[in-house]
């Protein structure tokens, strides 16, 4: 799902405003979706698609707003796939002017800080924090981020109203700590990287509680752990990533277990493609495209899908305002042995929709099967995250400094770097016995 917000520039009114409207494109379908709240087009974001946070813009009132619409159809979406069914197209219209029609909630405080509840002071906290500017980039925080702090006060109001209680800051001892622990991971079943998520966000907010609004908060919340958990990090070797690279569509025997594989899939699927044998084919070639863009440059599919050949400077891909975290990534933009990123965007030059280096692949992954298994890979689900894991991997194996690597990717720290390291396991093999071997020699 893709959810963009523009502004309806034929609609300005009298008094130099403009509404500003909602687009979402899922599984091939369209909605647009106005939201009721309008705009100076100079108090506009472009890179952020937001109110600018400055004063004397209605910020604080309409970025929540449209955040909180975002999120309504991002869930919409995730219950839908869950459930193994396609989102209509009004039940999701309905999810977003649902969370469209939600009264915003007033910064000003009418009665006393320490008569606020803890989801009210979390709402005035949101967009204070917000738009207080990131160490490293000067910027507020993305949209993306942003809906993370929505989620993690939605997720502690569920809890309150799961356990009865209303959260009180002098009652956030360990045991409130072990009690939302096992709440959220034995009887929601959720992760514990996303619990430490939810820990970090709550520590960040309880210190500004403490220290900007000087209320008192149990000093057991510093020792709140927020655990990280790294699993296998799925990536690509580079046998693998030749030869998904070399599979040609044109070739004869490909097409032909293409449509073999068109039938089981059409089999298999109930919403059966009304798409031609041809066009079929040509999307997954598409998908396989879309995935070697993210392992040739280590975009995020979400930067993938906006990677135009406007961002490319000589040799290098500059691409600004990431949807993660907003920084600038700067990816080289040449060919190798191994990476082809430039014969790759040629093949599109001039066919791709707003000059895109690959176009934008709708459910590129759920094409990505068909892909994997032309190519015969069993060691793993090939997905376009493992794109971005893959870059990382095999950069480092060229002998890339980690440095040089996280200025591509655009992570801001080693720990969060570790975290994209996959292993070659033959190539790890290699290296170790062609230094055991030069040791020897000398």
């Amino acid at each position: 799902m893709k959810i963009t917000r523009q502004l309806r520039l034929d609609a300005l009114a009298a008094d130099g405003t403009v509404p500003i409207q909602l687009t979402i494109t899922w599984e091939g379908n369209r909605l647009r979706v106005g939201t009721g709240a309008v705009v100076k087009p100079e108090h506009w974001d472009e890179k952020q698609h937001q109110v600018k946070v400055l004063k004397g813009t209605p910020h604080e009132t309409i970025n929540p707003r449209l955040n909180r619409a975002a999120e309504a159809a991002s869930n919409a979406q995730a219950a839908a796939t869950r459930q193994g069914r396609r989102l209509p197209k009004e039940e999701l219209k309905a999810a977003v002017e649902a969370a469209l029609s939600l009264e915003p909630v007033a910064e000003a405080a009418p009665a006393p800080t320490e008569a606020i509840g803890f989801d009210a002071l979390f709402r005035r906290w949101i967009p204070e924090h917000s738009r207080r500017p990131r160490t490293g980039t000067g910027k507020a925080l993305s949209a993306k981020a942003v809906a993370g702090l929505e989620a993690t006060r939605a997720r502690f109001a569920q809890y309150a109203q799961a356990r009865g209680l209303p959260l009180r800051f002098e009652g956030l001892d360990l045991a409130f700590y072990q009690d939302f622990r096992t709440y959220f991971l034995d009887e929601l079943g959720q992760s514990l990287n996303t619990f430490g998520k939810h820990i970090d966000r709550l520590k960040s907010f309880l210190a500004w509680v403490e220290d900007e609004l000087d209320l008192p908060v149990h000093r057991h919340y510093r020792k709140f752990v927020a655990p990280r958990q790294r699993g296998r990090v799925d990536a690509l070797t580079e046998d693998e990533l030749r030869r998904i690279a070399a599979l040609n569509f044109r070739d004869a025997a490909t097409r032909a277990r293409l449509l073999e594989l068109r039938g089981q899939v059409r089999a298999q699927d109930n919403r059966r493609e009304e798409w031609s044998a041809e066009r079929w084919m040509e999307h997954v070639e598409l998908s396989r495209d879309k995935l070697l863009e993210c392992c040739y440059t280590g975009l995020r599919i979400s930067d993938a899908n906006r990677a135009a050949w406007k961002h490319v400077n000589g040799q290098m891909l500059v691409l600004e305002g990431s949807a993660k975290n907003g920084v600038t990534v700067y990816i080289p933009f040449y060919d190798d042995d191994l990476f082809t990123p430039v014969a790759l965007a040629n093949r599109y030059e001039h066919r791709s929709p707003h000059d895109l280096l690959v176009p934008d692949c709708y459910r590129a992954n759920e094409f990505l099967r068909v892909v994997q298994q032309l190519c015969g890979i069993t060691r793993l689900k090939l997905t376009t995250k493992i794109g971005r894991k893959t870059f990382v991997t095999l950069k480092l194996y060229q002998g890339v400094s980690a440095r040089l690597i996280m200025q591509a990717t655009g992570h801001q720290t080693e720990e969060a770097f570790n975290h994209y390291v996959g292993i070659d396991q033959l190539r790890l093999l290699e290296e170790f016995m062609r230094k055991s071997a030069r040791r020897r020699a000398a």
